[in-house]
């Protein structure tokens, strides 16, 4: 275990106080900006889980995406029980006493170690790992109770009232498989198994028990707040030999990295006994030290926790972060984000801070039967023509925040000449609101017209052509108005609530 310093840059809390698919690459992935850490290869998500489509029964709930060591987890996997390993910690035991030998039916004057391997389950002990899932599992929130179970904790500012949060239900169709999750809540369940060897007088290497744990890791942000939480959980569910003593004790802390400072939370696992069907479970609250207007922060939060069986030193320390996250006070947004404005975009303040999972590229969803359907139809028809922009296969669209660059991109698109027929407007596609729009590319426009489309209402007169395919230029359309304003504004909630700052990427998924 680390011992916390006051000059060291790690922060300590003292003991006491919808539809988504894993991608290993994604092409086209917007160049960061300059004080950003180079973005690991993401996986994708649909982005406000609340939105209305998913409410009203006219879009699926999404499910959450796996993220691999590469796309920003931290928790690698722990493997202390090498010979090696086990001769070096034996070499810094003290000898074991002549009575507990003769309990263990070793040679007395040896030393007792114990180590860590992760993803080990025994067969002995399967039945009981199941069982202790099936029971864990029952008290487990749903995908959308979730989010809010977790933003009403980080709202509550007292640290007193904290305590350890159900991990939601879906972590638990993965357990073992790292890191799951969403654009602000990930979890992960990892099997531990914990071996006491004994290392005899003449170096002979006895294994005389095993303990098996589950460790339930969760974190959690919120696009609009500044505070964010990690918690661990560690239950011991089956022990063999001396492994189903509950002589044992487990220790942990958590700990903080980067642009960070602790805002309550235990800060350390308890009770701390290591026996079975016993919760040591702790959480950890923290700041963003980022919050000034424009400002963006990179925070590294993590537990670290060991097992001591009395006879023996303390196993080496198991340690678990959650992917990358980024905590920012620069999300800005003039409303004109997407078609025809309803009236000229007024440059709006920051709207304050919030913090997400980077590891998660958002993806906007629009549905044809849902509430913006001519919308979705001229997005799908771009996206058919071969603009970027498709999830999940297609080149990621960036996000573009100057207003002057998002109004040129829209007058590009659709000039202001354009007269627009009764009840239409015109929108344009890749949004003015990326770098892929309009006045950022070198392509030309395209539209469409019978028998490929019968509603996207183009005069020839304006010279747009149809019939253009590849991935540069751009689309326009005159659709439904309000269609266009309310599918814009839902865009404007979608970057907001997913915290998509300039050159961040993000998907568009049209759905039936």
């Amino acid at each position: 275990m680390k011992t916390p310093h006051r000059t060291s840059v790690r922060r300590w809390l003292p003991v006491g106080t919808v539809l988504a698919l894993a991608l290993t690459a994604l092409p086209g992935v917007g160049a960061a900006a300059a004080d950003r850490p180079a973005a690991p290869a993401p996986a994708a998500q649909p982005g406000d889980i609340v939105s209305p489509d998913v409410l009203a029964g006219n879009a699926p709930v999404p499910r959450p995406v796996r993220l691999s060591t590469a796309d920003g987890d931290k928790a690698a996997g722990t493997d202390s029980c090498s010979p090696a390993a086990l001769d070096a910690a034996a070499a810094k035991a003290k000898p074991v006493d002549a009575a507990t030998a003769a309990k263990m039916g070793v040679p007395a004057g040896g030393r007792a170690v114990t180590c860590l391997r992760t993803g080990d389950i025994p067969a002995a002990g399967r039945a009981a790992r199941d069982a202790a899932i099936a029971e864990a599992r029952r008290q487990a929130p749903d995908t959308l109770q979730a989010p809010r179970d977790a933003t009403a904790t980080l709202r509550d500012d007292d640290p007193q009232t904290k305590e350890v949060l159900p991990i939601p239900d879906w972590c638990y169709d993965h357990v073992g498989g790292g890191w799951w999750g969403f654009r602000t809540s990930m979890c992960q369940i990892t099997d531990v198994a914990v071996y006491i060897w004994y290392v005899t007088p003449s170096g002979q290497r006895v294994h005389v028990g095993t303990a098996l744990a589950l460790e339930y890791a969760y974190a959690f942000t919120s696009d609009l707040i500044d505070r964010f939480a990690f918690q661990v959980t560690v239950r011991k569910y089956w022990g063999e030999r001396i492994g189903a003593s509950g002589a044992a004790t487990i220790t942990g802390a958590a700990y903080c990295t980067g642009d960070c400072k602790p805002d309550g939370g235990s800060g350390s696992l308890r009770p701390g006994q290591f026996r079975d069907g016993v919760d040591n479970e702790g959480d950890s609250y923290w700041l963003s030290t980022r919050s000034e207007p424009g400002g963006i922060g990179y925070p590294d939060p993590e537990w670290e926790w060991n097992v001591q069986y009395l006879f023996t030193l303390p196993s080496t320390t198991r340690s678990v972060s959650p992917p990358s996250i980024r905590c920012d006070n620069a999300f800005e947004d003039d409303g004109n984000n997407s078609g025809d404005p309803e009236t000229p975009g007024i440059q709006q303040p920051t709207i304050g801070a919030g913090c997400v999972f980077l590891g998660i590229v958002p993806v906007m969803e629009y549905s044809k039967t849902g509430f913006y359907p001519t919308l979705a139809q001229h997005i799908e028809a771009a996206q058919q023509s071969g603009l970027p922009g498709a999830y999940p296969n297609g080149v990621v669209l960036t996000r573009l925040q100057d207003a002057a660059k998002k109004r040129a991109n829209g007058d590009r698109a659709c000039p202001r000449g354009w007269v627009r027929p009764t009840g239409k407007s015109c929108d344009e596609y890749p949004f003015r609101s990326t770098y892929q729009g309009a006045a950022q590319t070198t392509g030309t426009g395209r539209t469409f017209a019978p028998p490929t489309v019968a509603w996207c209402e183009m005069d020839p007169a304006w010279g747009l052509p149809t019939g253009v395919t590849g991935p540069d230029g751009w689309s326009s359309c005159m659709i439904d108005r309000n269609d266009n304003s309310q599918g814009g504004a839902a865009l404007g909630s979608f970057y907001r609530s997913n915290r998509v700052l300039d050159l961040d990427p993000f998907f568009v998924h049209i759905t039936p």
